[in-house]
């Protein structure tokens, strides 16, 4: 419906200002794409993941207007027409696509542009349209049925990899029907909306969606083990709280100021500013806490971080499960003066494969420890599925890289969380001590059974799965000070990593 929104107050949303904060979102979108399905992601762990939303939204901003111009001067007539072609062909590529590419649905323009072209459809029609007598009685009975069928979409519609495809039209239909009869003789759902906590509500909706989820993640994160009803009190309390505050001393504020054309050159060098701050704030913190290669990087010889001339040189691969460890080893090659190359690539298969097939990131991989010729290579996956009756998969790296590395250092892996070790199953009753699921165990000990017979003068295997495990042979999900030692069932969180830091430094001393 922002759509509508926008044809009343163009004026709130300057178009290179719109420009600016597209480019920027956009590319936190295509992020989120590559992560894959938005409702697989550990929702607490991603406090600013509803942002994406944002991108799409103002991507829409920069097309619409020039369109609704172009029509309003060149096919005045044909205004409608145009916008619901164009609506009817964004929903059925979304139906489509979320059949075939679910990921691509969700998140593009394309296939979602139709629920912002339902509220341009709505503007033209409160524009243009001339109501007969005759349907105007019934226009507040739509707006009630409108309202009903938004709320029966909360208890229909449900989180999955099959959403958007037709879905959203039961809420948008709702939303359209709620706000038609503008300028009419109000009607229930218009009583009912115009109340004063609702009409408030509705003041605070844009702060509410910019804080409800970074609020809602990290109280679900940092109160695990609070009830719920704790935590849904400190929820609501703490985002009707923020976004009142937002909506008084920053939103209000900047709009009043944004609408007085002699202040709009300060605002666009403030966007501008602001925008640079919060990239680089996010650059800086991903790349401190989770220090990760992508393909390309590899390929370009991987991400460097210098040490000093005459220490040793360390590369990092593997898996997720190898960039799990590239803070803490960052952090040591920093206090020894070593190089670290980091050529591991979390979501992807760093290995070569059994069959013989050629697999470009491992020949990249390949092509940097040539290039380096370091000091200690560092190597770390998810062990138990890698090297499932395929461990010459790793007797393969270990024949490659030894030629050109004096030390290679493996670490096994950790115990793997069971599925009731969720921090949303913890919420929910679960309590430690939790064990390991009999066939995932089975799997992983027999691989690090594997690893340990690797051991000789050239390759060193740091066991860090005793750190894990407890005197009852459970999987340890927290350590002595209540801290969270695993991100999910297969990842350390920090905490975690810090546990076998002294081990893995003793490791790279030559």
């Amino acid at each position: 419906m922002l759509g509508a929104w926008f044809i009343y107050t163009p004026q709130d949303l300057p178009f290179a200002g719109t420009a600016l904060v597209a480019a920027t979102l956009s590319v936190a979108n295509m992020k989120f794409m590559l992560w894959g399905n938005y409702f697989t992601i550990v929702p607490d762990a991603q406090p600013f993941l509803h942002y994406w939303s944002l991108s799409v939204e103002e991507q829409f901003y920069m097309i619409y207007p020039l369109l609704f111009l172009l029509l309003f001067k060149y096919a005045r007539k044909h205004k409608p027409l145009v916008f619901w072609l164009v609506g009817l062909a964004s929903l059925t590529l979304c139906i489509v696509l979320t059949h075939y590419k679910p990921v691509w649905a969700f998140y593009l323009l394309p296939t979602r542009a139709w629920e912002l072209i339902a509220g341009c459809l709505l503007a033209i029609w409160a524009g243009d349209a001339k109501i007969p007598e005759r349907i105007k009685p019934i226009l507040p009975v739509l707006s009630t049925a409108g309202l009903g069928l938004i709320i029966v979409s909360f208890f229909v519609i449900h989180e999955g990899p099959h959403f958007p495809g037709a879905w959203p039209v039961l809420p948008v239909l709702g939303s359209v029907a709620v706000m038609l009869p503008q300028c009419m003789l109000p009607g229930f759902s218009e009583r009912l909306l115009s109340s004063s906590p609702l009409v408030m509500i509705g003041k605070m909706s844009y702060s509410l969606y910019l804080w409800h989820w970074p609020i809602y993640s990290l109280v679900d994160y940092k109160m695990i083990f609070a009830s719920e009803a704790v935590r849904f009190s400190a929820k609501i309390g703490l985002s009707l709280g923020a976004s009142y505050l937002s909506l008084r001393l920053i939103e209000s504020p900047a709009r009043k100021f944004l609408n007085e054309r002699k202040n709009r050159p300060i605002a666009f060098a403030g966007l501008a500013v602001a925008i640079a701050i919060c990239v680089s704030l996010g650059v800086f913190t991903r790349n401190t806490n989770y220090i990760n290669a992508v393909a390309s990087d590899v390929a370009k010889g991987g991400l460097v971080f210098p040490g000093q001339p005459g220490k040793p040189t360390v590369v990092l691969m593997g898996d997720s499960n190898g960039s799990m460890y590239g803070k803490v080893l960052k952090s040591i090659c920093a206090e020894l003066g070593y190089k670290l190359t980091v050529i591991s690539v979390g979501g992807s298969d760093t290995l070569p494969f059994s069959n013989g097939q050629q697999n470009q990131l491992w020949t990249d991989a390949l092509a940097v420890v040539k290039q380096e010729k370091p000091d200690f290579i560092v190597l770390a996956c998810l062990w138990g599925e890698r090297l499932d009756n395929a461990t010459d998969r790793l007797e393969t790296v270990l024949s490659a890289v030894r030629p050109y590395a004096k030390q290679i250092v493996i670490l096994n892996e950790p115990p793997v969380l069971p599925k009731i070790a969720s921090r949303e199953q913890i919420r929910a009753g679960a309590r430690p001590p939790f064990f390991e699921d009999q066939q995932a165990r089975q799997i992983r000990v027999t691989a690090n059974a594997f690893i340990a017979g690797l051991k000789s003068n050239h390759v060193r295997i740091v066991d860090i799965a005793p750190s894990f495990e407890g005197s009852n042979g459970e999987a340890l999900y927290l350590d002595k000070e209540g801290n969270q030692l695993y991100y999910d069932p297969t990842h350390l969180s920090d905490f975690g990593t810090k546990r076998i830091r002294r081990q893995l430094t003793a490791a790279l001393k030559p």
